[in-house]
């Protein structure tokens, strides 16, 4: 049975180190949730503390209301003096707050100071309106007081006079009383952010089952096995289980082609094989010396042959791995064209083949690989003076050229050979077919453009070249912005 790749005990030093130190999902989870859930109870704190002083101040205004009330009650204009007779009542209400200091003080703007704490001063905060009672805190006598103040007009048949009435009470039992209300609902607010952590820690194990489930699905599978996976997950995962499943299937897909490409390279290897150890066993029982020296020159030609389809072949699996691995990036390609010319001119002269290369642009921005660019070039060059070379004493000439159109650049490589039959005109691009083999070739190279282009999202055809001949055209979008490069 294939052994779990993520068990504690596979993991090497390097592994298990960057487990240790990778960040946790859950404990970010968790840590933001209580982040969240104080802020929260801060707030519910500070809206309770704000809360419970309104509440306190509400009920006890309201004896300080009834107590005012009795003391106005009680104020009376006799002879145009006013008569004060403070009832008990009024600090018999009070006195319910048994520990408050009481302060008051009556006065008139005709008389003065009439009765009560001469000392107090106080001024309500908002302008003074006559019969309306205002509340408001001041500090008196080195104490925090709760204030009550009221001015209203007395009158009699002979005069009028308007009279002011200031009661205090300190704070204390408002205070007591408010921090009693803060305590209980701390109390409440505490024990209801504790639920919901732990319900958080809980809720994380839950929110991150669907992530485990994938995990384990992932770890019982056996080696080789890349089926998608069928997990009914959330929708939060749902994508990530669709880009496992397209990363399984493109790599099921490389290694299905690797596996076609391994077998088919083997096969083409073995004919050269098989085909150098009979010139090999020809050379060897050879008596004349003739024969053995166009035995091993048969032979050297094979060897060559073999090679460069070996390098075609390392070629392809480059190129392959290349866009594979690389992104595609901006690149002139004029540049690879340019490369690919000069690295065939020679081999172009020793064929008796005249390469041209023109241009109507000074520069042709794309977005592809540079590298594999140059190899799709190199096969197409090739291919054209290997069947230019065959055209006997005619002229041979192979030209590049490269044009503009409103969206693309177009190449073409135009050779003046045999031509290619209309019936195999689609076929050349098929792996290790090939047309001719009277004219040495693998049978690689045009298979390796096609893939090339196809990855650059590129179209190839082949047209006939007038009179004869064959001419490879290529048609590449522009990079967007070009008419900027080129500036």
């Amino acid at each position: 049975m294939w052994q779990k790749s993520l068990s504690p005990q596979n993991l090497s030093e390097e592994e298990k180190q960057a487990l240790k130190n990778a960040p946790s999902l859950r404990f970010r989870f968790i840590i933001a949730g209580v982040l969240v859930i104080g802020v929260i109870a801060v707030i519910a704190v500070n809206l309770i503390f704000d809360y419970s002083r309104q509440l306190a101040d509400l009920s006890y205004d309201r004896l300080l209301r009834s107590a005012l009330l009795q003391m106005d009650e009680n104020i009376v204009l006799i002879d145009n003096q006013i008569s004060v007779d403070i009832p008990w009542s009024a600090f018999a209400t009070l006195a319910q707050a048994d520990e408050d200091r009481v302060f008051y003080k009556v006065e008139s703007q005709e008389q003065g100071f009439i009765t009560g704490y001469e000392s107090l001063v106080s001024t309500p905060p908002e302008p003074p309106e006559l019969d309306q009672i205002q509340f408001y805190n001041q500090e008196y006598s080195g104490e925090s007081v709760r204030f009550a103040w009221l001015e209203r007009h007395l009158t009699d048949p002979e005069s009028a006079q308007t009279v002011r009435i200031l009661l205090g009470q300190t704070r204390l039992s408002r205070e007591r009383m408010a921090t009693s209300i803060t305590q209980r609902a701390l109390e409440v607010v505490i024990v209801i952010a504790l639920v919901a952590i732990a319900l958080i820690i809980f809720g994380s194990h839950l929110v991150l089952r669907p992530l485990h489930r994938i995990e384990w699905a992932l770890e019982e599978r056996v080696m080789g096995d890349l089926t998608p996976i069928t997990l009914n997950t959330p929708k939060e995962t749902h994508h990530l289980k669709v880009a496992i499943n397209h990363f399984m299937e493109r790599l099921q897909s490389n290694l299905e082609q690797l596996e076609n490409y391994t077998a088919d390279a083997a096969h083409q290897l073995r004919t050269p094989l098989a085909s150098l150890k009979a010139l090999a066993e020809n050379a060897r029982d050879h008596t004349s010396p003739e024969k053995q020296h166009i035995a091993l020159e048969n032979i050297v030609r094979q060897c060559d042959d073999l090679s460069q389809t070996v390098t075609l072949l390392l070629n392809q699996a480059v190129v392959s791995h290349r866009l594979q691995t690389h992104r595609l990036e901006a690149i002139d390609l004029l540049v690879p064209i340019k490369a690919s010319c000069r690295e065939h001119a020679v081999t172009a002269l020793h064929h008796g083949v005249h390469l041209s290369f023109e241009a109507s642009v000074p520069q042709a921005w794309v977005l592809g690989d540079a590298f594999a660019m140059q190899q799709m070039m190199q096969n197409l060059l090739e291919n054209a003076v290997r069947y230019s070379g065959q055209a006997g004493d005619e002229e041979k000439e192979v030209i590049v050229m490269v044009t503009e159109s409103e969206k693309s650049f177009r190449i073409q490589v135009i050779d003046y050979g045999d031509g290619i039959a209309d019936d195999e005109k689609e076929r050349v691009f098929e792996r290790f077919y090939r047309a001719r083999y009277d004219i040495a070739g693998s049978g690689v190279g045009l298979s390796m453009v096609k893939d090339i282009l196809d990855y650059h999202h590129a179209t190839i055809s082949i047209l006939d070249t007038r009179p004869k001949g064959t001419t490879f055209q290529v048609e590449i979008e522009k990079l967007k912005g070009f008419r900027e490069h080129r500036q």
